[in-house]
């Protein structure tokens, strides 16, 4: 049964960073792993009427800033997010360098990390909104996106070009291809000059690239 709506709020926040960062940041990294014990499309009721576990120790104006970006969503993306919402624990840390963000499977779980000041100060809410998505994007893959439909999607995504770091372009993992198309999907944004991601290029028509996607809400 598709998942209720869900509706986030969240300010409009101005951010003041007074951390000056060195080195640049040109990519997301997902240690891809699928949470242990769980099996793709199976969310409890609980779990869906569950939201974000935010880390004690993270800031409201951080936790504003990640549910703006969730609110920035296309409402077809809103709804995949709130079936996976509950099992998401978010955390606000420096990730290592080059890294925007990264998702793990722990147990039923899944840890969900983003280096908001990095990202807000060189890219700002677009790149806040690019980065949580493509976070989010690797949860709704992995909990809700059987291997039939991955396939699927990842066929409609082009190959891209060369071989950068044997990580991004052609060497992208399908996992990352998913999650850097869903973000641009549920933004509508195809990321012209947002040097952000693993240089996938978007599917040719976005809207009947994430046709597929909705009912599996």
């Amino acid at each position: 049964m598709p998942d209720r709506p869900r509706t986030w709020s969240a300010p409009v926040l101005v951010l003041g960073l007074v951390v000056l960062v060195a080195f640049g940041l040109r990519s997301h990294s997902a240690r891809s792993t699928v949470a242990e014990g769980r099996q793709v499309g199976h969310v409890t009721a609980q779990e869906r009427a569950a939201t974000f576990r935010f880390d004690a120790a993270s800031a409201p104006s951080d936790r504003a800033l990640f549910l703006l970006a969730v609110s920035h969503a296309r409402p077809e993306a809103q709804r995949l997010i709130g079936a996976v919402d509950g099992l998401v624990d978010v955390h606000f840390a420096t990730t290592a360098r080059g890294i925007a963000g990264t998702t793990q499977g722990i147990g039923t779980r899944y840890a969900l990390t983003v280096n908001l000041v990095v990202v807000a100060q060189r890219y700002g809410q677009r790149g806040i909104d690019r980065t949580v998505l493509h976070e989010l994007g690797h949860v709704i893959d992995f909990a809700l996106v059987d291997p039939a439909l991955h396939r699927q999607l990842d066929a409609g995504i082009p190959q891209g070009y060369g071989c950068e770091q044997a990580k991004m372009g052609g060497c992208a993992d399908t996992r990352e291809r998913f999650a850097e198309s869903f973000a641009k999907w549920a933004t509508r944004d195809i990321g012209v000059d947002l040097d952000l991601g693993y240089k996938v290029p978007p599917p040719g028509d976005l809207e009947s690239w994430g046709a597929p996607l909705v009912p599996v809400a």
